[in-house]
């Protein structure tokens, strides 16, 4: 390792590699430096009991831009879940959504025929939306940017309902059924401590609605090896570009340089590593601290500060003895079923989630938690030993401050809660289960250095976005401080293993060192060859 770089990205997540490699890619020096003993972030896929590799946090695979895929050469061996989801109803059976048109229809139809004819003129909608955003994605894009943009659509108020709404109130609009309004409403509060009647909840819909990594707008799929398949294919590709990764080397804080610009990063070491560019991967709460040395306009502050990081979301990864079985589902327990193939999700009604939201507000645990579980090895048996398998769940809602006790206190007790939640629908569930991990948002924050636990780097409510992300006037991936740069999800356009912060960043650092220097910089394409 050198001393001195061109450039130093803090972070080895998904949006720290995207970054770094498109430096590298330009022809720049570049190190990245992560403060863990791996790469990946929260996007890793990790053994986490003997024989069983799960997908630690993130999970699943949509929202990574085309052009990173395609410009950096990534080659991603993605499974379109079908059927997409499983939701069990309380009497046994459930509905099963699948991907074929005909067949979700007819599946739909069992619970309303209302709402199976409603389901198509739904899905036009958001692939509207996310036909009119994605564009967006691609720079730093402000609240009326995209007003113009929703605007040159044909369907009336579409920023309205698709951004500023709540995800209750068009869930409602558009289905008369408790579980088909529960079940679009849940992908309205991923992530966020809102409620789906909050306004703007809509939105997170549509963020999760823009993706096209798994084939067509909006799928969503498993990527073989896990999450951590994509990371690590991704330090392959910085590392042939030459880029350098130091682990186990947490930044202390950003090195000022005599004009008050970046000059690099003191490691928690007190090692110095000079590069006139740095990049930061972490949160803005996170980044903040790390420009202690220097004085920042006191609106820069106060926004970053005001930004929403307090988590609510609770992972539970378990090793199981085997595959559970569903009250009224069919089958031997021993193949895979369509329940298990795609997302189990647990979200019978909108007031299923309100209610476990404002349990969260109160600082208790939801004693109905909202989940979705997901079985990777029922398609991918390599992941667990044979006969046995992974079960991973992501709950909400699990408040970061718990008004009695501790998370170290209750972390046990909140996890049987979660799991307790699939068990009304899986007797014996809970007797399957070899080995379990538990992580609130007090464990996402010290494993993944996330602050508050918040798996978006903050809320993704509108009032938090567009210029608003991470502060007014510094949302084009820059801060005040010359030089530093902010690349991760507390950036346009939010979180998710996107990938968009990351390029964009780069793309904010290529165009300021062609107008500090002079030289020419090359395009995005020419950076990839």
């Amino acid at each position: 390792m050198s001393a001195s770089y061109d450039a130093i990205v803090i972070g080895a997540g998904h949006n720290g590699l995207i970054c770094g490699s498109y430096l590298a890619r330009a022809g720049l020096k570049v190190l990245i430096v992560e403060r863990s003993d791996r790469v990946g972030g929260a996007c890793v896929t990790e053994e986490l009991f003997p024989g069983f590799r799960i997908s630690t946090a993130s999970y699943s695979l949509s929202l990574l831009v085309p052009e990173v895929v395609t410009e950096l050469g990534l080659k991603l061996d993605v499974r379109v879940k079908d059927p997409e989801l499983f939701a069990p109803f309380d009497e046994g059976g459930g509905l099963t959504l699948w991907r074929d048109p005909a067949r979700r229809r007819d599946a739909i139809a069992g619970v309303s025929k209302k709402d199976a004819d409603a389901y198509e003129r739904w899905d036009a909608l958001w692939q509207e939306a996310a036909r009119v955003f994605q564009p967006l994605l691609a720079f730093a894009a402000t609240r009326k940017q995209a007003r113009r943009a929703f605007r040159a659509s044909e369907v009336d108020k579409l920023f309205n309902k698709t951004v500023t709404g709540s995800i209750a109130e068009l869930c409602e609009e558009y289905f008369e059924s408790d579980l088909m309004r529960g079940l679009m409403a849940s992908q309205g509060i991923i992530g966020s401590a809102a409620g789906p009647r909050t306004p703007g909840t809509a939105y997170i819909y549509l963020h999760h609605a823009f993706g096209q990594a798994a084939g067509e707008t909006g799928q969503w799929g498993f990527v073989r090896g896990g999450m951590g398949a994509i990371t690590s294919q991704l330090a392959d590709i910085f590392r042939a570009a030459g880029g350098e990764i130091l682990l186990d080397s947490e930044v202390a804080k950003v090195k000022p340089a005599a004009k008050r610009r970046a000059a690099g990063v003191v490691l928690a070491s007190g090692a110095e590593i000079d590069a006139p560019v740095v990049c930061c991967n972490a949160d803005p709460k996170r980044a903040l601290k790390l420009l202690h040395p220097f004085e920042l306009p006191r609106e820069f502050v106060e926004d970053v500060e005001l930004l929403p990081t307090q988590g609510t979301v609770v992972k539970v990864n378990c090793a199981l003895s085997g595959l559970p079985r569903f009250r009224g589902v069919e089958g031997d327990g021993a193949a895979p079923g369509p329940e298990h193939l795609g997302t189990i999700t647990i979200a019978p009604s909108i007031d299923y989630l309100e209610e476990a939201a404002q349990a969260a507000g109160r600082g208790e645990p939801a004693p109905q938690m909202f989940c979705e579980a997901w079985i990777q090895s029922a398609s991918e048996p390599e992941l667990a030993p044979e006969g046995k398998h992974t079960l991973s769940v992501f709950a909400q809602y699990a408040p970061y401050e718990l008004a009695q006790g501790s998370w170290d206190e209750r972390r046990e007790e909140i996890g049987d809660l979660v799991l307790a939640a699939l068990e009304r629908h899986a007797p014996g569930l809970t007797d399957l289960v070899e080995a379990r991990m538990v992580l609130g948002p007090s464990d996402l924050e010290a494993r993944f250095g996330l602050t508050g636990g918040n798996i978006f780097h903050g809320e993704l409510l509108p009032d938090w976005l567009f210029e608003k992300r991470p502060a007014n006037v510094w949302h084009r991936y820059r801060s005040p401080v010359p030089g530093f740069y902010l690349c991760g999800s507390g950036t346009h356009p939010g979180g998710g293993v996107c990938g968009a912060p990351g390029r964009n960043a780069a793309r904010a650092v290529f165009a300021d060192l062609t107008a500090d220097s002079g030289i020419t910089m090359p395009t995005l394409d020419e950076a990839r060859a």
